[in-house]
Order: C-alpha cells, then structure tokens, then sequence
C-alpha cells in the first residue's frame, strides 16, 4: 500500500500534467499490467473527519489484503494507493490529479466525503476513470447518470426523507427544524428534509447552518428552541453532533435529534457520552459491535482490532465488503479488465450482499447506478447504536 500527503508543493506539476477534457470517456485502460491492477482513493486522514478516513482506508486495505493473499483476480494482484486529502476539496482535486496521472490508477473507489468527492469527481470522468462506491450519500455520485460512477450508498435525500416522513407518521411531527453544514453535504441533508415535509404540507420552521470545523452552536440551537421545533434534522458529521446536542441538554432542551448515516458511527457515543443518548440515524450497514449475533461479523471485528490496533465501526465494515463487491465484479469482467466491461459487469450482477457480513443489499442497473436506495432507522441507547426498523425506501417500500 502507498500512503501520502498531498499538499500544496504538488500544484503546479500536477496541473501540468493534467490531461485535456477532450480525452475520451473510454480510454485505453491503465494501471493495467500483467500482474497487478492498481486502484487510487483518497480519505480524510489528518482533518475532522478522520473517523471516517482511517476506517475507510483500513477496512480497504483488509480486503485487498486479503484478497491477494488467496491469488488476487484473474492472477493480478490489486495494489491500492491512498492519498490523504484532510476533507479539503482542492486537496481532492489535487489527489485525483496525481493518482491519475503519476500512478496511473485504473479506478477510484471508496473516496470519502461530499465536498471532495463533488469537487474531484468530474476529472477522473473526463479521464474515463471509474469512480466507484464513493464514501458519501451526496445525489452528485449518480446523478446525472454517467456509465463510470456508481454510487453504493442510500444518498442523504433519500434517508433524511425516510427518517423526517418516519417521525411525522409515527410521533405526529409538525414543526421540523434544520441544522446543517454549510456545503454539499449539508444542501443534500436540508433537501431531504424539506421535501418531506412539503410531501405532508408542512414547510421547514427554522433553518440555520454552520462552517466546517464550528464548535459552537448555541446560537444555532437557540434559534431552533425559539422556533418550538419537534424535530431537529442535523446535516452534521460526529463532533458536530455531539456540539449540537450538548448546547441543546445544556438549556434543558430535548427534541427528537435525526442525523444521515454521516454520524452513524461508535465514536458519536464514545466521545458524547450520555449527552448523545437517543440520536436517531438512518443507516444500510449494522454496527460491528464485538457480540454481534452474527459469528463470522464477530470473528470479522477481532481480525480487524487485531490487525490496526483499532475497535471496528461501519466505516471499515461498509469499506471491506465495497472491495469484495469491486473483486467480484472485476472477476466477472474478464481476464483483460477495462472502464467499460467492468462498468457492465456491475450492471449484470444479481443484487449483491455480502456472504460473510451482511447488509442491505447493493443492485445497478442500465441508466441507474445508485446502488441502493434503502436505509433502516437505528438509535442509541445505552451507549451503542440499535437497529429499529426494516429497511426502508423513498416510496414506502422495504
């Protein structure tokens, strides 16, 4: 595996090298050799979201590991190359670049975050890089339609729409308020929101916004205790989940608290203690908890904190099983791989849940590659996250 910074010293050079728009979609195919096949991501390693970025980079690193160990695909090994982008877009941008053209990647999977996967996307496309299974839920990973993305998580429209239309048909919920980041992410969170609540007749009664990296929202949540809000939606990552509710307890106030899958994550309790108690989120993959009922995520979860020293959480987990999805696929596109017969060997699969750990399933489609479009409810309670419903859909379906 190869790690690095990318920083600002990398700017010109890679600009440079940056190759024309007018490149075709389907380009010959690199980081294509004899022996290997060599895939790029980039994750948040030093910056807020580093809960996030290491388990991603780690969970991918198990698999491809693991992988290779037992012959790798088609006899290539899979070689992976992880640049660290501090949730900064530019940085992403820059990462892309230099995972294109200096390594020659032959996809980009499992990047993390909306406003860098938003802003470095559009050049791997041009490129004819596939971009796969990006680590956010933001609309712009499948749409418009592209044959080289494919999105494999429930996108935050469609959860926060899920767990707002849950709370207005099962608490009654009248008077929903809005919280979020002030970026792509954020926009994906309050349009999910408002939809549903204009699906039910009711507008949004309070909405305030916040800059990545806040740590003070009292004037946020004072705002939306003003406005009598039943339900807060939060557009918010894990510290700023834990800063917005502890601002709330500290005025002794208790609405019902929904987040997207961004805070489904053991660290929100692990850092929140009892502050964050009674979060709601709408998530496609079960926590690892060590005494899971499931034997092999149970024997799964040892292997991982054996391995990085780290206590595994559904980033890792969702990481892990996005590689084993991507190896089957590459299998099934045959012993000369390209953009293109891959991108259909994603299309052609049955819908895919994996053997070993589980979760909701991922399926794709000609013209539609989001992959999932289902997400089930879960809260925390005594400290660790509980699954409460049956996956969910948009239009009511399981």
């Amino acid at each position: 595996m190869t790690i690095r910074n990318t920083g600002m010293a990398l700017a010109a050079g890679l600009l440079l090298a940056a190759a024309p728009a007018a490149t075709p979609a389907f380009a010959d195919a690199q980081g294509v050799s004899p022996t290997e096949i060599v895939l790029g991501t980039h994750q948040d390693l030093s910056g807020p979201l580093t809960s996030w970025g290491v388990p991603v980079r780690n969970g991918l690193i198990m698999a491809f590991d693991e992988i290779n160990a037992a012959g790798g695909v088609n006899g290539r090994q899979i070689r992976l190359v992880v640049e660290d982008t501090g949730y900064d877009p530019r940085r992403a941008v820059l990462a892309t670049q230099k995972l294109i053209n200096r390594d020659k990647v032959f996809a980009i999977i499992a990047a993390l975050g909306s406003p860098t996967v938003i802003a470095s996307m559009p050049l791997a496309l041009r490129r004819g890089v596939p971009v796969l299974f990006p680590f956010t839920a933001a609309d712009q990973t499948y749409d418009p339609y592209h044959p080289l993305k494919f999105a494999s998580n429930i996108p935050y429209v469609h959860a926060m729409r899920i767990g707002t239309r849950h709370f207005i048909e099962t608490a009654g919920v009248t008077r929903i308020g809005l919280l979020y980041q002030d970026d792509e992410f954020g926009l994906n969170v309050k349009r999910g929101a408002e939809q549903e609540a204009i699906a039910h007749g009711f507008e949004i009664v309070e909405s305030t916004t916040y800059k990545r990296g806040a740590t003070d929202f009292s004037s946020q949540i004072a705002r939306l205790r003003a406005a009598d809000v039943e339900l807060v939606v939060l557009g918010t990552v894990v510290r700023e989940t834990i800063g917005a509710m502890q601002s709330a307890r500290s005025l002794g106030w208790d609405p019902i608290f929904l987040c997207s899958q961004a805070c489904y994550t053991p660290e929100v309790h692990d850092l929140g203690g009892d502050t964050v108690n009674g979060v709601y989120a709408v998530a496609q993959t079960p926590i690892p908890y060590p005494d899971d009922p499931n034997p092999k995520l149970r024997e799964w979860t040892a292997a991982y904190q054996e391995r990085f020293n780290l206590v595994a959480n559904v980033q890792a987990v969702g990481a892990y099983t996005l590689a084993r999805l991507f190896a089957e696929a590459l299998e099934r596109a045959g012993p000369e791989p390209t953009p293109e017969n891959l991108a259909q060997a994603l299309v052609d699969m049955e819908p895919w849940v994996d053997p070993d750990l589980g979760g909701v399933p991922v399926d794709f489609h000609e013209g539609d590659h989001l992959g999932s479009k289902a997400g089930f409810l879960a809260q925390i309670k005594d400290g660790r996250w509980v699954t409460l419903t049956e996956p969910m859909s948009v239009d009511g379906d399981s």
